[in-house]
């Protein structure tokens, strides 16, 4: 995640991330073929990590402004820095963290969404996730300019997204306009730091474990 960061996922090699560790490109490729398979474990972590920021604002606010929040954070976070985004195209951009991402994201949105569209099955949830990433892949891509503001970016995002959920046009225009009211570069820029502190405390508890592991053998 820190070289990620630091130099993009495009930009980071294989060889690069196995001299990091100090161990051979192949003994790294023996376990992860590809960087895809690297990304993919870290999928699992940005998403629980996300679960956990979307069960703290339930506690806080209702099911629409928590699915807007996640949505809204994601562009803001990928606005504000250029190798988190990259990080994140690159989710969106490969089938075998594409997959994983829409399975997650049809669940989590079950969950949200789950009581007021009471009519939905998952796989309809699932099925609508190659639809709905595809757009938040789209907003990833163009970056704002001064005639596309981020604020233009999270209203047409969250427009034709909760139109997809038959959420009603004066649904649409409260919650939209309720997200659009927060601090939301705040909360792109404390996200980033979040999510990096997230990913080293699982890396670091992950590394202990093994370690502990190994003394009792």
């Amino acid at each position: 995640m820190r070289m990620f960061l630091e130099k993009g996922f495009t930009n980071t090699s294989a060889k690069a991330i196995s001299n990091e560790l100090n161990i051979s490109t192949g003994n790294l490729t023996f376990y992860f073929p590809t960087k895809e398979h690297i990304l993919l474990e870290l999928v699992k972590e940005i998403t629980e990590f996300h679960t956990k920021c979307i069960n703290k604002v339930l506690k806080e606010h209702d099911d629409l402004f928590s699915y807007c929040w996640e949505v809204a954070a994601q562009i803001i976070l990928c606005e504000e820095n250029e190798n988190a985004k990259d990080i994140y195209l690159a989710i969106y951009s490969h089938p075998l963290t594409l997959n994983y991402v829409k399975d997650w994201t049809a669940e989590k949105n079950q969950k949200i969404l789950g009581e007021r569209l009471s009519d939905w099955t998952y796989e309809k949830f699932r099925r609508v996730e190659n639809v709905t990433c595809c757009i938040e892949r789209s907003a990833l891509t163009e970056s704002c300019t001064e005639n596309y503001t981020v604020e233009d970016k999270i209203r047409l995002i969250l427009t034709c997204l909760l139109k997809i959920y038959d959420i009603s046009l004066e649904e649409r225009e409260k919650v939209i306009k309720n997200i659009l009211e927060t601090d939301y570069h705040k909360m792109g820029h404390d996200l980033l730091k979040q999510l990096t502190k997230y990913v080293e405390n699982q890396n670091r508890q992950a590394l202990n474990e093994a370690i502990n592991e190994i003394k009792t053998i």
